[in-house]
């Protein structure tokens, strides 16, 4: 078999989980009825906005007529670096799917302070205090790659990277906030987007 026609199939099943995933739990937020309180950055917004409008209009470029955007295609990547790329995204789809699993009533898609809320440190939360901007790095730089497409690649996950360094500082200081000495101590033992090395 053609390892294009695998390259995109596996593209398109990706894109089809992952929207799978949010527009689940985005639903449950909306079914919500707790009391939310938006503490975000604007500008975070404008960033995570372009990077995924960017991913909208060269990921269904790729999907349905690639080489249509002739200039993304400058550098052909080799196939080995493709499928590291296939393999990011399979991890980062599935660590997506984990998180909002555990998050469950927990997860909003904006910084919030949420009535009731709950510090979650099951799954993936047990080493990583933030698996969803994990995982959405992981799927932007693996996506890219996947496709051989240099915009895929580094523009959305340049602008998603400046979204995570704004919203960072911002979301764990209202969880601070909100959690107190629990959170100081979970913050402590847990890396930010990737698990913490311990000191032997």
């Amino acid at each position: 078999m053609n390892d294009e026609i695998v390259f995109r199939a596996l593209f398109i099943l990706a894109t089809i989980a992952m929207l799978a995933i949010r527009v689940t739990f985005q639903s449950k937020v909306l079914r919500d009825q707790r009391k939310v309180e938006v503490k975000e950055e604007p500008v975070s917004l404008v960033a995570g906005s372009l990077a995924a409008l960017t991913t909208i209009a060269f990921g269904l470029e790729y999907i349905i007529r690639p080489g249509t955007f002739a200039f993304a295609y400058a550098w052909a990547y080799p196939s080995w670096l493709r499928w590291l790329g296939g393999a990011l995204l399979v991890g980062g789809v599935a660590l997506l799917g984990l998180a909002h699993h555990h998050l469950g009533q927990s997860f909003h898609s904006l910084v919030v302070a949420k009535e009731e809320q709950v510090l979650v440190q099951s799954g993936p939360y047990r080493w990583i205090r933030h698996p969803v901007y994990t995982a959405y790095l992981m799927n932007y730089l693996g996506g890219g790659l996947l496709a051989s497409n240099w915009v895929l690649t580094f523009v959305p996950l340049t602008l998603y990277a400046i979204l995570v360094a704004i919203r960072l500082k911002r979301e764990e200081a209202v969880l601070e906030e909100t959690f107190g000495e629990p959170y100081a101590a979970y913050k402590a033992r847990t890396g930010r987007l990737l698990p913490r090395i311990r000191d032997r």
